[in-house]
């Protein structure tokens, strides 16, 4: 009798690591204005952020990641608190307008995202597998207070926790219409000053940008 091939199809890794990948996205009023793909650059970061939470659903290493998302304008708001990747709503509506559409404070999102990073790791099994926190921050212009929120993500930085917590930032940007002090003050953000601040004009870019930063801090590749 001929050997037989038990087909098990793609067989999930078990956890060998725990990364919480926290949004902290821009949901001001200038996000309504059209991006690459003529719809607006809110609509972009939803297409960018349902898409990437999909690819990290279904992958076989999905047991190593977390996600949670905050939206911010002057305010923030925890829109998905902190949820495994294989449980998450890839079809949620991640538009950070909801809700939001007023000025630009980046350091009110980052006191949400410091809060949640700081009780994933606080909580984290001390004889369990290693446990850290990627915070991926993305807006459209200069924060209204750019030093508060500079100064904000140094303490997380420099922190109780700062060597578990990697910071990486997105400018969305328009093609031919650069800001450089937007650029220099996200990349300041930034715990990598090159390979952790990425300007992006579509959902692709920022899809991208963000899958590989997760990717580089966890030393895994998402398949």
């Amino acid at each position: 009798m001929d050997d037989q091939i038990l087909d098990l199809g793609v067989i999930d890794a078990p956890r060998q690591f725990h990364q919480l990948g926290i949004f902290v996205l821009d949901g001001s009023g200038s996000m309504s204005s059209s991006g690459r793909n003529n719809i607006s650059k809110a609509d972009e970061v939803n297409i960018a952020v349902r898409d990437l939470l999909t690819r990290f659903k279904v992958s076989r290493i999905k047991k190593n990641f977390s996600f949670a998302v905050v939206n911010f304008d002057t305010s923030a708001n925890l829109k998905t608190q902190v949820t495994e990747a294989e449980k998450i709503d890839d079809n949620d509506n991640y538009n950070p307008m909801v809700g939001h559409g007023n000025g630009t404070l980046v350091y009110k999102g980052l006191e949400i995202a410091k809060r949640e990073a700081e009780t994933f790791l606080q909580n984290a099994p001390p004889d369990g597998v290693p446990h850290s926190v990627i915070i991926l921050v993305m807006t459209d212009g200069l924060c209204h207070k750019p030093t508060e929120s500079i100064q904000f993500a140094e303490n997380i930085k420099t922190g109780a926790f700062g060597g578990e917590i990697t910071i990486c930032t997105t400018y969305f940007s328009e093609v031919g219409k650069p800001n450089i002090d937007a650029k220099n003050f996200l990349t300041e953000m930034a715990s990598d000053r090159i390979m952790g601040f990425k300007e992006v004009y579509d959902a692709d870019t920022l899809r991208t940008f963000f899958e590989k930063s997760i990717s580089a801090a966890s030393g895994a590749n998402i398949d």
